[in-house]
Protein backbone atom coordinates (compact mmCIF):
# COMPACT_ATOMS: atom_id res chain seq x y z
CA UNK A 1 0.00 0.00 0.00
CA UNK A 2 2.90 2.53 1.00
CA UNK A 3 4.21 1.78 -2.33
CA UNK A 4 1.10 2.02 -3.95
CA UNK A 5 0.54 5.64 -2.46
CA UNK A 6 4.11 6.66 -3.37
CA UNK A 7 3.48 6.03 -7.38
CA UNK A 8 0.36 7.82 -7.01
CA UNK A 9 1.81 11.29 -5.56
CA UNK A 10 5.08 10.62 -8.26
CA UNK A 11 2.88 10.78 -10.77
CA UNK A 12 0.31 14.04 -9.96
CA UNK A 13 3.43 15.64 -9.44
CA UNK A 14 4.88 14.58 -12.85
CA UNK A 15 1.52 15.39 -14.60
CA UNK A 16 1.96 19.11 -12.92
CA UNK A 17 5.28 19.66 -13.06
CA UNK A 18 5.38 22.92 -14.48
CA UNK A 19 4.08 24.14 -10.70
CA UNK A 20 7.27 23.22 -9.21
CA UNK A 21 9.62 23.94 -12.14
CA UNK A 22 11.54 26.75 -10.65
CA UNK A 23 12.47 24.47 -7.20
CA UNK A 24 13.63 21.81 -10.11
CA UNK A 25 15.57 24.29 -11.77
CA UNK A 26 17.18 25.48 -8.72
CA UNK A 27 18.91 22.04 -8.11
CA UNK A 28 19.10 21.38 -12.10
CA UNK A 29 20.95 24.64 -12.91
CA UNK A 30 22.68 25.28 -8.99
CA UNK A 31 24.54 22.56 -7.75
CA UNK A 32 27.62 24.23 -6.54
CA UNK A 33 25.33 25.79 -4.01
CA UNK A 34 23.31 23.06 -2.74
CA UNK A 35 25.47 19.86 -3.16
CA UNK A 36 28.47 20.48 -0.66
CA UNK A 37 26.62 21.29 2.16
CA UNK A 38 24.29 18.33 1.36
CA UNK A 39 26.98 16.21 0.67
CA UNK A 40 28.44 17.71 4.12
CA UNK A 41 25.06 16.92 6.27
CA UNK A 42 25.41 13.48 4.75
CA UNK A 43 29.10 12.75 6.14
CA UNK A 44 27.44 14.18 9.64
CA UNK A 45 24.69 11.32 9.48
CA UNK A 46 27.25 8.73 9.04
CA UNK A 47 29.15 9.56 11.76
CA UNK A 48 26.97 9.85 14.13
CA UNK A 49 25.80 6.54 12.93
CA UNK A 50 29.01 5.21 13.63
CA UNK A 51 29.33 6.57 16.52
CA UNK A 52 26.43 4.79 17.72
CA UNK A 53 27.61 1.72 17.31
CA UNK A 54 29.59 1.59 20.03
CA UNK A 55 26.31 0.78 22.17
CA UNK A 56 27.13 -3.00 22.73
CA UNK A 57 25.32 -3.42 25.90
CA UNK A 58 22.17 -2.69 27.74
CA UNK A 59 23.48 -0.30 30.15
CA UNK A 60 24.81 1.81 27.21
CA UNK A 61 21.30 2.28 25.97
CA UNK A 62 19.76 3.24 29.31
CA UNK A 63 22.50 5.70 29.81
CA UNK A 64 22.66 6.44 26.78
CA UNK A 65 26.11 7.94 25.04
CA UNK A 66 26.31 11.32 23.54
CA UNK A 67 27.43 11.90 20.17
CA UNK A 68 30.82 13.55 19.50
CA UNK A 69 31.18 17.48 20.19
CA UNK A 70 33.02 17.65 16.95
CA UNK A 71 30.16 16.69 14.72
CA UNK A 72 28.31 20.10 15.59
CA UNK A 73 30.97 21.44 13.36
CA UNK A 74 29.86 19.59 10.17
CA UNK A 75 25.92 21.79 10.17
CA UNK A 76 28.16 25.14 10.44
CA UNK A 77 29.92 23.93 7.87
CA UNK A 78 27.12 23.24 5.83
CA UNK A 79 25.67 26.79 6.33
CA UNK A 80 29.50 28.24 5.52
CA UNK A 81 29.08 26.27 2.22
CA UNK A 82 25.60 27.19 1.46
CA UNK A 83 26.61 31.15 1.85
CA UNK A 84 29.80 30.40 -0.22
CA UNK A 85 27.99 28.81 -2.96
CA UNK A 86 25.59 31.12 -3.35
CA UNK A 87 28.18 34.16 -3.70
CA UNK A 88 30.27 32.43 -6.08
CA UNK A 89 28.07 30.93 -8.25
CA UNK A 90 27.39 34.17 -10.38
CA UNK A 91 31.53 34.71 -10.82
CA UNK A 92 32.14 30.84 -11.53
CA UNK A 93 28.91 30.72 -14.23
CA UNK A 94 30.52 34.10 -16.08
CA UNK A 95 34.16 32.61 -16.12
CA UNK A 96 32.79 29.13 -17.83
CA UNK A 97 30.78 31.62 -20.45
CA UNK A 98 33.82 32.99 -21.38
CA UNK A 99 36.00 29.97 -21.18
CA UNK A 100 33.30 28.48 -23.43
CA UNK A 101 32.72 31.63 -25.48
CA UNK A 102 35.14 32.74 -28.59
CA UNK A 103 35.03 36.68 -28.88
CA UNK A 104 36.45 37.26 -32.05
CA UNK A 105 38.34 40.48 -32.17
CA UNK A 106 37.38 43.08 -34.90
CA UNK A 107 39.25 45.91 -36.30
CA UNK A 108 36.85 48.19 -36.67
CA UNK A 109 32.86 48.61 -36.98
CA UNK A 110 30.40 48.12 -39.27
CA UNK A 111 29.34 50.84 -41.28
CA UNK A 112 25.43 52.21 -41.40
CA UNK A 113 23.15 49.79 -39.67
CA UNK A 114 18.82 49.61 -38.75
CA UNK A 115 18.14 50.82 -35.50
CA UNK A 116 14.74 52.10 -34.11
CA UNK A 117 13.57 55.55 -33.83
CA UNK A 118 10.64 54.68 -30.76
CA UNK A 119 12.06 54.00 -27.79
CA UNK A 120 10.20 50.68 -25.86
CA UNK A 121 8.45 53.55 -23.32
CA UNK A 122 7.32 55.49 -26.14
CA UNK A 123 5.76 52.41 -28.15
CA UNK A 124 4.13 51.11 -25.25
CA UNK A 125 2.64 54.02 -24.46
CA UNK A 126 1.09 54.69 -27.53
CA UNK A 127 0.08 51.18 -28.39
CA UNK A 128 -1.85 50.90 -25.61
CA UNK A 129 -3.37 54.09 -25.80
CA UNK A 130 -4.21 53.67 -29.52
CA UNK A 131 -6.03 49.62 -28.25
CA UNK A 132 -9.80 50.15 -28.23
CA UNK A 133 -10.78 46.99 -26.63
CA UNK A 134 -12.44 46.89 -23.01
CA UNK A 135 -11.89 43.17 -22.81
CA UNK A 136 -8.01 42.99 -23.76
CA UNK A 137 -4.62 43.92 -22.87
CA UNK A 138 -1.50 44.20 -24.75
CA UNK A 139 1.30 42.05 -22.86
CA UNK A 140 5.16 40.96 -24.26
CA UNK A 141 6.98 43.98 -26.33
CA UNK A 142 9.32 42.69 -28.11
CA UNK A 143 11.25 44.71 -31.07
CA UNK A 144 11.52 42.15 -34.11
CA UNK A 145 13.13 43.19 -37.50
CA UNK A 146 11.11 42.67 -40.44
CA UNK A 147 11.11 42.99 -44.53
CA UNK A 148 9.37 46.39 -43.54
CA UNK A 149 11.77 46.98 -41.07
CA UNK A 150 11.93 47.21 -37.22
CA UNK A 151 8.49 46.56 -35.55
CA UNK A 152 7.27 46.63 -31.79
CA UNK A 153 5.14 44.10 -31.48
CA UNK A 154 2.87 42.91 -28.41
CA UNK A 155 0.43 40.15 -27.49
CA UNK A 156 -3.04 40.72 -27.15
CA UNK A 157 -4.16 38.98 -23.43
CA UNK A 158 -7.42 38.46 -22.44
CA UNK A 159 -7.81 40.88 -19.31
CA UNK A 160 -9.36 40.10 -16.08
CA UNK A 161 -9.83 37.21 -14.16
CA UNK A 162 -12.73 35.47 -15.40
CA UNK A 163 -11.43 35.83 -18.97
CA UNK A 164 -7.62 34.54 -18.47
CA UNK A 165 -9.96 31.12 -17.76
CA UNK A 166 -12.68 31.46 -20.55
CA UNK A 167 -11.00 33.11 -23.64
CA UNK A 168 -8.06 32.93 -25.78
CA UNK A 169 -5.81 35.44 -27.23
CA UNK A 170 -6.82 37.15 -30.04
CA UNK A 171 -3.53 38.03 -31.96
CA UNK A 172 -0.99 40.50 -32.40
CA UNK A 173 -0.37 44.60 -32.38
CA UNK A 174 2.26 46.06 -34.71
CA UNK A 175 3.85 49.36 -34.32
CA UNK A 176 6.22 50.86 -36.56
CA UNK A 177 9.37 51.43 -34.67
CA UNK A 178 10.88 53.57 -37.01
CA UNK A 179 8.19 55.94 -37.26
CA UNK A 180 7.38 58.29 -34.07
CA UNK A 181 4.18 59.12 -35.70
CA UNK A 182 1.95 56.33 -34.33
CA UNK A 183 1.21 53.68 -36.76
CA UNK A 184 -0.48 50.95 -35.02
CA UNK A 185 -1.86 47.56 -36.77
CA UNK A 186 -4.03 44.78 -35.51
CA UNK A 187 -3.21 41.03 -36.60
CA UNK A 188 -6.01 38.83 -35.93
CA UNK A 189 -5.20 35.49 -35.02
CA UNK A 190 -6.88 32.82 -32.14
CA UNK A 191 -4.23 31.41 -30.05
CA UNK A 192 -5.48 28.55 -28.23
CA UNK A 193 -1.97 28.44 -26.73
CA UNK A 194 -1.10 32.12 -25.24
CA UNK A 195 0.94 33.65 -22.18
CA UNK A 196 -1.72 34.83 -19.75
CA UNK A 197 -4.19 32.27 -20.41
CA UNK A 198 -4.33 30.18 -17.19
CA UNK A 199 -3.91 27.04 -16.47
CA UNK A 200 -3.74 24.05 -19.48
CA UNK A 201 -4.15 26.83 -21.98
CA UNK A 202 -1.17 28.83 -20.18
CA UNK A 203 1.84 29.19 -22.78
CA UNK A 204 4.31 28.42 -20.39
CA UNK A 205 2.34 25.22 -18.97
CA UNK A 206 2.06 23.86 -22.41
CA UNK A 207 5.96 24.50 -23.39
CA UNK A 208 7.02 23.10 -19.93
CA UNK A 209 5.60 20.19 -20.56
CA UNK A 210 7.25 19.60 -23.84
CA UNK A 211 10.79 20.11 -21.86
CA UNK A 212 10.55 20.50 -18.66
CA UNK A 213 14.42 21.03 -17.40
CA UNK A 214 14.98 23.87 -19.56
CA UNK A 215 14.95 28.19 -18.63
CA UNK A 216 11.92 29.95 -21.10
CA UNK A 217 13.18 32.97 -22.51
CA UNK A 218 10.81 36.02 -23.00
CA UNK A 219 7.96 35.29 -25.77
CA UNK A 220 8.21 37.29 -29.16
CA UNK A 221 5.26 37.72 -31.29
CA UNK A 222 5.98 37.30 -34.87
CA UNK A 223 4.50 37.52 -38.56
CA UNK A 224 5.23 34.93 -41.09
CA UNK A 225 4.76 33.75 -44.29
CA UNK A 226 1.44 31.14 -43.04
CA UNK A 227 0.23 33.98 -40.75
CA UNK A 228 1.14 34.61 -36.96
CA UNK A 229 3.07 33.32 -34.95
CA UNK A 230 4.31 33.01 -31.09
CA UNK A 231 8.10 32.64 -30.94
CA UNK A 232 9.90 31.18 -27.44
CA UNK A 233 13.28 30.67 -27.21
CA UNK A 234 14.44 28.34 -24.69
CA UNK A 235 18.06 27.73 -22.73
CA UNK A 236 19.74 24.17 -21.63
CA UNK A 237 22.36 23.65 -19.21
CA UNK A 238 26.20 22.17 -19.59
CA UNK A 239 28.54 21.55 -16.85
CA UNK A 240 28.55 19.90 -13.72
CA UNK A 241 29.10 21.50 -10.74
CA UNK A 242 29.31 25.25 -12.88
CA UNK A 243 26.24 25.09 -15.29
CA UNK A 244 26.20 27.66 -17.64
CA UNK A 245 23.14 28.63 -20.02
CA UNK A 246 23.30 27.75 -23.81
CA UNK A 247 21.25 28.13 -26.37
CA UNK A 248 18.68 25.35 -26.91
CA UNK A 249 16.26 25.69 -29.28
CA UNK A 250 13.69 27.35 -30.33
CA UNK A 251 9.43 26.58 -29.64
CA UNK A 252 7.26 27.89 -32.49
CA UNK A 253 3.26 27.99 -31.30
CA UNK A 254 0.75 28.43 -33.95
CA UNK A 255 -3.11 29.36 -33.70
CA UNK A 256 -4.59 26.12 -33.39
CA UNK A 257 -1.54 25.65 -30.05
CA UNK A 258 0.54 23.30 -32.63
CA UNK A 259 4.25 23.29 -31.05
CA UNK A 260 7.34 23.74 -33.47
CA UNK A 261 10.81 22.34 -31.01
CA UNK A 262 13.61 23.87 -33.44
CA UNK A 263 16.92 23.15 -32.39
CA UNK A 264 19.61 26.11 -33.27
CA UNK A 265 21.02 24.48 -36.38
CA UNK A 266 17.14 23.82 -37.48
CA UNK A 267 15.62 27.29 -36.39
CA UNK A 268 18.60 28.81 -38.44
CA UNK A 269 17.43 27.42 -41.60
CA UNK A 270 14.28 29.02 -41.60
CA UNK A 271 14.33 32.20 -43.06
CA UNK A 272 11.25 33.53 -41.73
CA UNK A 273 12.71 33.32 -37.96
CA UNK A 274 16.14 34.22 -39.02
CA UNK A 275 14.76 37.70 -40.24
CA UNK A 276 13.11 38.36 -37.08
CA UNK A 277 16.46 38.46 -35.24
CA UNK A 278 14.84 36.59 -31.86
CA UNK A 279 16.32 33.28 -32.79
CA UNK A 280 18.91 34.15 -30.16
CA UNK A 281 17.49 35.86 -27.25
CA UNK A 282 18.63 39.53 -26.12
CA UNK A 283 18.75 38.44 -22.38
CA UNK A 284 21.83 35.26 -23.40
CA UNK A 285 23.75 37.55 -25.33
CA UNK A 286 23.78 40.36 -22.23
CA UNK A 287 24.87 36.99 -20.38
CA UNK A 288 27.76 36.65 -22.60
CA UNK A 289 28.53 40.53 -23.29
CA UNK A 290 28.34 40.82 -19.17
CA UNK A 291 30.43 37.46 -18.72
CA UNK A 292 33.64 39.19 -20.47
CA UNK A 293 34.44 40.90 -17.05
CA UNK A 294 35.89 37.83 -16.12
CA UNK A 295 38.03 37.47 -19.29
CA UNK A 296 41.50 37.29 -17.33
CA UNK A 297 40.42 35.40 -14.08
CA UNK A 298 38.33 35.87 -11.50
CA UNK A 299 41.00 37.42 -9.63
CA UNK A 300 41.54 40.05 -11.72
CA UNK A 301 37.81 40.87 -12.19
CA UNK A 302 37.99 40.76 -8.20
CA UNK A 303 41.14 42.60 -7.33
CA UNK A 304 43.38 44.04 -10.42
CA UNK A 305 40.54 45.19 -12.54
CA UNK A 306 43.27 45.00 -15.83
CA UNK A 307 40.98 45.63 -19.09
CA UNK A 308 37.82 45.02 -17.11
CA UNK A 309 35.24 46.03 -19.07
CA UNK A 310 31.77 46.70 -17.18
CA UNK A 311 28.24 47.39 -18.47
CA UNK A 312 25.91 50.19 -17.48
CA UNK A 313 22.28 50.85 -18.75
CA UNK A 314 20.91 54.33 -18.55
CA UNK A 315 17.05 53.42 -17.62
CA UNK A 316 14.94 49.95 -17.39
CA UNK A 317 15.21 49.06 -20.76
CA UNK A 318 18.31 47.91 -20.68
CA UNK A 319 21.31 47.01 -23.75
CA UNK A 320 21.63 45.07 -26.16
CA UNK A 321 19.68 47.18 -28.70
CA UNK A 322 18.70 45.26 -32.14
CA UNK A 323 20.30 46.58 -35.10
CA UNK A 324 20.05 45.45 -38.46
CA UNK A 325 23.11 45.61 -40.38
CA UNK A 326 23.47 45.80 -44.73
CA UNK A 327 26.14 42.75 -44.17
CA UNK A 328 26.18 41.26 -40.95
CA UNK A 329 22.31 40.95 -40.35
CA UNK A 330 20.66 41.42 -37.27
CA UNK A 331 22.82 42.00 -34.66
CA UNK A 332 22.49 42.61 -30.23
CA UNK A 333 24.64 45.64 -29.66
CA UNK A 334 26.34 46.59 -26.14
CA UNK A 335 28.69 49.43 -25.54
CA UNK A 336 30.83 48.51 -22.75
CA UNK A 337 33.01 51.07 -20.38
CA UNK A 338 35.87 50.27 -18.17
CA UNK A 339 35.17 48.92 -14.76
CA UNK A 340 34.92 51.81 -12.30
CA UNK A 341 33.90 55.15 -11.78
CA UNK A 342 34.67 56.04 -15.85
CA UNK A 343 32.33 56.76 -18.16
CA UNK A 344 34.04 55.84 -21.10
CA UNK A 345 33.69 53.07 -23.73
CA UNK A 346 35.91 50.62 -23.45
CA UNK A 347 34.42 48.17 -25.92
CA UNK A 348 31.76 47.37 -28.28
CA UNK A 349 29.94 43.75 -28.25
CA UNK A 350 28.19 42.48 -31.42
CA UNK A 351 26.50 39.55 -30.82
CA UNK A 352 25.10 37.75 -33.98
CA UNK A 353 20.62 37.99 -33.06
CA UNK A 354 20.96 34.45 -35.06
CA UNK A 355 23.74 32.01 -33.91
CA UNK A 356 25.15 33.79 -31.09
CA UNK A 357 28.48 34.23 -32.36
CA UNK A 358 30.25 37.42 -30.69
CA UNK A 359 32.44 40.00 -31.96
CA UNK A 360 33.83 42.51 -29.46
CA UNK A 361 35.68 46.28 -31.01
CA UNK A 362 38.08 47.81 -28.23
CA UNK A 363 38.71 50.81 -28.32
CA UNK A 364 42.27 52.03 -28.48
CA UNK A 365 44.54 52.96 -25.52
CA UNK A 366 44.70 56.46 -26.96
CA UNK A 367 41.48 56.75 -28.44
CA UNK A 368 38.80 58.83 -25.86
CA UNK A 369 35.38 57.57 -26.59
CA UNK A 370 31.93 58.90 -24.57
CA UNK A 371 30.11 55.90 -22.94
CA UNK A 372 26.59 55.77 -23.00
CA UNK A 373 25.78 57.51 -19.78
CA UNK A 374 27.84 60.48 -20.65
CA UNK A 375 26.06 60.40 -24.15
CA UNK A 376 22.97 61.43 -21.87
CA UNK A 377 24.82 64.04 -19.56
CA UNK A 378 26.02 65.77 -23.31
CA UNK A 379 22.32 66.22 -24.42
CA UNK A 380 21.05 67.17 -20.80
CA UNK A 381 23.78 70.29 -20.87
CA UNK A 382 22.73 71.71 -23.76
CA UNK A 383 19.83 74.28 -23.78
CA UNK A 384 17.32 73.16 -26.60
CA UNK A 385 14.29 75.79 -26.60
CA UNK A 386 11.32 74.00 -25.70
CA UNK A 387 12.90 71.31 -23.47
CA UNK A 388 13.26 71.75 -20.23
CA UNK A 389 14.50 68.25 -18.53
CA UNK A 390 13.90 66.65 -15.36
CA UNK A 391 15.42 64.34 -13.17
CA UNK A 392 11.67 62.56 -12.27
CA UNK A 393 11.05 64.79 -9.20
CA UNK A 394 7.91 66.99 -9.13
CA UNK A 395 8.61 70.16 -10.67
CA UNK A 396 12.22 69.37 -11.50
CA UNK A 397 11.25 69.40 -15.86
CA UNK A 398 8.92 67.63 -17.88
CA UNK A 399 11.24 65.90 -20.61
CA UNK A 400 13.91 63.19 -20.22
CA UNK A 401 16.49 61.34 -22.27
CA UNK A 402 16.59 58.09 -23.02
CA UNK A 403 18.00 54.85 -24.54
CA UNK A 404 21.39 56.69 -26.38
CA UNK A 405 21.21 53.56 -28.74
CA UNK A 406 25.22 53.00 -30.46
CA UNK A 407 25.42 53.71 -34.14
CA UNK A 408 28.02 53.62 -36.73
CA UNK A 409 28.43 56.36 -39.17
CA UNK A 410 31.18 56.41 -41.55
CA UNK A 411 33.31 53.98 -39.40
CA UNK A 412 32.52 56.74 -35.98
CA UNK A 413 30.53 55.74 -32.99
CA UNK A 414 27.75 58.07 -32.38
CA UNK A 415 24.63 57.51 -29.80
CA UNK A 416 21.05 58.21 -31.07
CA UNK A 417 18.93 58.96 -28.52
CA UNK A 418 15.46 60.16 -27.75
CA UNK A 419 14.10 63.10 -26.23
CA UNK A 420 10.55 62.67 -24.76
CA UNK A 421 8.02 63.78 -21.86
CA UNK A 422 7.80 62.52 -18.92
CA UNK A 423 4.18 60.99 -19.78
CA UNK A 424 6.38 59.30 -22.47
CA UNK A 425 3.17 59.73 -25.11
CA UNK A 426 5.51 61.26 -27.85
CA UNK A 427 9.11 61.66 -29.15
CA UNK A 428 9.91 64.94 -29.39
CA UNK A 429 13.39 64.91 -30.91
CA UNK A 430 15.90 62.29 -31.95
CA UNK A 431 19.87 64.23 -31.13
CA UNK A 432 22.75 62.35 -31.95
CA UNK A 433 25.76 62.45 -29.99
CA UNK A 434 29.65 62.12 -31.59
CA UNK A 435 31.42 60.09 -29.19
CA UNK A 436 34.69 61.10 -29.90
CA UNK A 437 33.91 64.75 -29.22
CA UNK A 438 30.78 64.42 -26.71
CA UNK A 439 29.16 66.79 -28.90
CA UNK A 440 26.12 67.00 -30.18
CA UNK A 441 25.64 66.44 -33.82
CA UNK A 442 22.25 67.09 -34.99
CA UNK A 443 18.90 67.70 -32.95
CA UNK A 444 15.86 66.29 -35.37
CA UNK A 445 12.49 67.88 -34.54
CA UNK A 446 10.55 64.90 -34.81
CA UNK A 447 7.17 66.95 -33.07
CA UNK A 448 7.34 69.94 -35.86
CA UNK A 449 9.28 68.31 -38.91
CA UNK A 450 7.28 65.27 -40.84
CA UNK A 451 10.76 64.58 -42.30
CA UNK A 452 12.74 64.05 -39.37
CA UNK A 453 12.82 60.46 -39.61
CA UNK A 454 13.69 60.43 -42.85
CA UNK A 455 16.54 62.51 -42.40
CA UNK A 456 18.05 60.52 -39.23
CA UNK A 457 18.49 57.49 -41.81
CA UNK A 458 19.95 59.11 -44.23
CA UNK A 459 22.14 60.60 -41.87
CA UNK A 460 22.78 57.09 -40.17
CA UNK A 461 23.41 55.59 -43.99
CA UNK A 462 25.71 58.73 -45.75
CA UNK A 463 27.03 60.05 -42.67
CA UNK A 464 26.18 63.72 -44.04
CA UNK A 465 24.76 66.23 -41.14
CA UNK A 466 21.73 67.97 -42.53
CA UNK A 467 22.54 71.62 -42.98
CA UNK A 468 22.59 73.76 -39.92
CA UNK A 469 22.68 71.16 -37.69
CA UNK A 470 26.69 70.95 -36.89
CA UNK A 471 27.79 72.20 -33.79
CA UNK A 472 30.18 75.57 -34.30
CA UNK A 473 33.03 74.07 -32.83
CA UNK A 474 32.73 70.25 -34.53
CA UNK A 475 31.22 70.95 -37.91
CA UNK A 476 32.25 68.49 -40.45
CA UNK A 477 33.71 69.18 -43.57
CA UNK A 478 31.77 71.07 -46.61
CA UNK A 479 31.78 67.80 -48.34
CA UNK A 480 30.12 66.04 -45.42
CA UNK A 481 27.40 68.48 -45.43
CA UNK A 482 23.77 68.32 -47.07
CA UNK A 483 22.87 71.52 -48.14
CA UNK A 484 19.21 70.65 -48.98
CA UNK A 485 18.32 68.93 -45.66
CA UNK A 486 16.97 71.14 -42.66
CA UNK A 487 17.09 70.20 -38.92
CA UNK A 488 17.69 72.53 -35.99
CA UNK A 489 20.78 73.90 -35.74
CA UNK A 490 22.81 72.35 -32.51
CA UNK A 491 22.12 75.05 -29.75
CA UNK A 492 25.07 75.52 -27.10
CA UNK A 493 25.26 75.90 -23.69
CA UNK A 494 23.96 79.26 -22.59
CA UNK A 495 23.01 81.26 -19.56
CA UNK A 496 19.76 80.98 -18.03
CA UNK A 497 17.80 83.45 -19.46
CA UNK A 498 20.36 84.49 -22.23
CA UNK A 499 18.51 85.98 -25.66
CA UNK A 500 21.22 84.72 -28.17
CA UNK A 501 21.11 83.02 -31.56
CA UNK A 502 19.44 82.76 -34.69
CA UNK A 503 16.11 85.20 -34.73
CA UNK A 504 13.88 81.82 -35.43
CA UNK A 505 15.41 80.34 -32.12
CA UNK A 506 14.85 83.61 -30.60
CA UNK A 507 11.08 83.57 -31.67
CA UNK A 508 10.82 79.61 -29.98
CA UNK A 509 12.13 80.49 -26.58
CA UNK A 510 10.06 83.38 -26.53
CA UNK A 511 6.98 81.35 -27.66
CA UNK A 512 7.71 79.10 -25.13
CA UNK A 513 7.82 81.22 -22.48
CA UNK A 514 4.75 82.73 -23.01
CA UNK A 515 3.02 79.48 -23.21
CA UNK A 516 4.37 78.25 -19.63
CA UNK A 517 3.15 81.59 -18.16
CA UNK A 518 -0.01 81.42 -20.37
CA UNK A 519 -0.29 77.62 -18.40
CA UNK A 520 0.95 79.00 -14.59
CA UNK A 521 -2.06 81.43 -14.89
CA UNK A 522 -4.71 78.75 -15.99
CA UNK A 523 -3.09 77.19 -13.11
CA UNK A 524 -3.48 79.60 -10.30
CA UNK A 525 -6.85 80.60 -11.83
CA UNK A 526 -8.02 77.03 -11.50
CA UNK A 527 -6.57 77.47 -7.41
CA UNK A 528 -8.38 80.71 -7.07
CA UNK A 529 -11.51 78.96 -8.12
CA UNK A 530 -11.54 75.62 -6.06
CA UNK A 531 -10.74 78.18 -2.48
CA UNK A 532 -13.76 79.95 -3.85
CA UNK A 533 -16.10 76.74 -3.74
CA UNK A 534 -17.95 76.06 -0.27
CA UNK A 535 -16.94 73.09 1.47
Amino acid sequence: MPIASGLIALAVLWLVRPVWHGFAMFLWTSPIVWLPPVLVLAAAAYLLRRSRRSWTTLEDLKQGVRPPAWLAAFPVLAFVLLLLGGSLQGPLVGRAIVKATDYEPVDGLPAGGLVRLVPRQVAEQNASSAFNSPTETLTDFRITNTPHGLEWTALRTPQGAFRTFTKKSQGLVVLDAEQTARSLRQVDARFNTAPGLQITDNLRWRLLKRRFLIRLEDPVGIETPDGPRIMVPYLKFKGFLVRRPVLGGVFVVSPSGRIEDLNPSEAARRPELVRTGRIYPDTQARRVQDAYQYDKGLWNAWFVHENQTQITDTETNRQPYLVDFPKLGPQWVTVAEPYGRASAASAIFLTDATTGRTRIWRVPRRTSLSGNRRAIQAVRAVSIPGIDFGDGARGSGNFRVVEPRPVFVRGRLVYLSSIIPNSANAVSKTVVVDAESNKLVAIFDNDRDPQAEEKTRRYIATGQVPGGAEAADTAPPPDAQDPTATATATPTPAPSGAASGKPADVRRRLDDVIRRQQELLQEVQRLRDALGRPT
